[in-house]
């Protein structure tokens, strides 16, 4: 019988064996890597923004600021797209490598439909190279060193049905590396009622972006640390992308009927991006640049990856980086990766009511009306409620 695990003991365990890994629903699983043949092209899909080059032999991706030169049968940088004689193909369209129903709180959504369940999907591959990635077994490796499902689209909004989810997450891996996959599962599930959400770190080019969230409901932009040597030494990329992405997406959010629900979750790694100045800067940044209502998530850093000589971020940390968030003017700041903490969470802005209390880590009361007002003063709560 397939043993269960939690989804931290699982990539702990995941660690500790070096493996890579395959989730199916309902079940963590982890595997050793295995070669898998990748389809011939005509089983792959093409991809979205790129542009040939040298006479249609070379490829130039237009997806995200990295722009990879890729020569003919070779890959660009996040290893799932392949120029195949001047034609890219994505490598992982319906081809996840993790699928998992898990509550939304799990993925630091604390403003859209408060403890109902998601359909999580990801693939291999990642456009960053996140030195405390706790998902690197999928997320730094290529499609072919995964177990890998075969879910088209249209799959995945079946399943979702079947496993009784509203919403469909895009999560565990960047969702800007299965661009393809991610809109069309996007467009498919808006037709049927069922909500999607991603998770991602914005460096995504603004076109691409633009059309990937007009087919969003919510997105949580992992603001990884606020200065740009803390981005290229750990993550890579340069952060100016990330905060264009972050003006764009509240840009488009304004414009809409229906706003875009739009989360930040900021990983506290000791030593690193925990300075009291660089987080009054950040959070002064979003309070100007996207406002007050914007939901901050403070999570906990533990050891992972090619982080493993830095302890964990000490719990009095984090309540300093709230209350330096608050002082900044922000009204929603929650602390993540510390089950049972009374700031994770919602509490009214205007009158301190308990809102939403997530402190036995599922939802176990809710003051909100039907139009996401405080039940005590009527103050208006951002939020996809119901």
């Amino acid at each position: 019988m397939t043993k269960k695990f939690t989804r931290r003991e699982f990539i702990k365990d995941a660690v500790k064996k070096g493996t890579a890994i395959a989730i199916v629903p309902g079940i963590f699983s982890s595997v050793t890597k295995a070669e898998h043949a990748i389809p011939s092209t005509e089983g792959l899909k093409e991809a979205m923004f790129y542009q040939t080059l040298d006479g249609g032999v070379m490829i130039e991706c237009m997806l995200e600021p990295r722009g990879c030169i890729v020569n003919n049968w070779e890959r660009g940088y996040c290893g799932a797209k392949e120029n195949r004689d001047g034609k890219y193909y994505s490598l992982v369209y319906s081809n996840p490598c993790t699928v998992y129903v898990e509550p939304i709180e799990r993925e630091n959504f604390y403003h859209i439909l408060p403890g109902q369940q998601f359909l999580g999907i990801g693939t291999a591959g990642c456009n960053l190279e996140c030195k405390f990635c706790e998902t690197w077994h999928i997320s730094q490796v290529r499609p072919e060193e995964t177990e890998t499902q075969n879910l088209t689209p249209e799959d995945a909004i079946n399943l979702s049905r079947e496993k009784d989810c509203r919403i469909i997450a895009f999560t565990y891996n960047e969702p800007v590396i299965c661009y393809e996959y991610t809109l069309e599962i996007a467009k498919l599930a808006r037709k049927a009622g069922i909500k999607t959400i991603c998770h991602t770190a914005g460096y995504i080019y603004p076109e691409p972006l633009k059309a990937l969230m007009e087919n969003m409901d919510a997105v949580n932009v992992d603001l990884k640390g606020f200065s740009e040597d803390y981005y290229e030494e750990i993550c890579g990329i340069e952060m100016s992308q990330v905060l264009e992405s972050l003006k764009l997406i509240n840009r488009l959010s304004a414009e809409r009927e229906k706003p875009l629900q739009l989360e930040i979750t900021n990983l506290v790694v000791p030593g690193k991006n925990d300075s009291p100045e660089e987080l009054s800067r950040m959070t002064a940044w979003i309070r100007e640049n996207l406002g007050a209502d914007i939901p901050l998530h403070f999570s906990r850093f533990f050891p992972n990856y090619q982080l493993m000589d830095i302890l964990a971020t000490p719990l009095e940390t984090l309540e300093k980086a709230r209350d330096i968030a608050l002082s900044n003017g922000l009204n929603f700041v929650y602390l993540g990766n510390i089950p049972g903490h009374k700031y994770s969470s919602t509490y009214c802005p205007n009158c301190g009511t308990m809102l939403i209390d997530r402190s036995n880590s599922e939802v176990t009361r809710y003051n909100l009306d039907m139009k996401g007002k405080c039940s005590k003063c009527s103050y208006s709560i951002t939020g996809i409620w119901y």
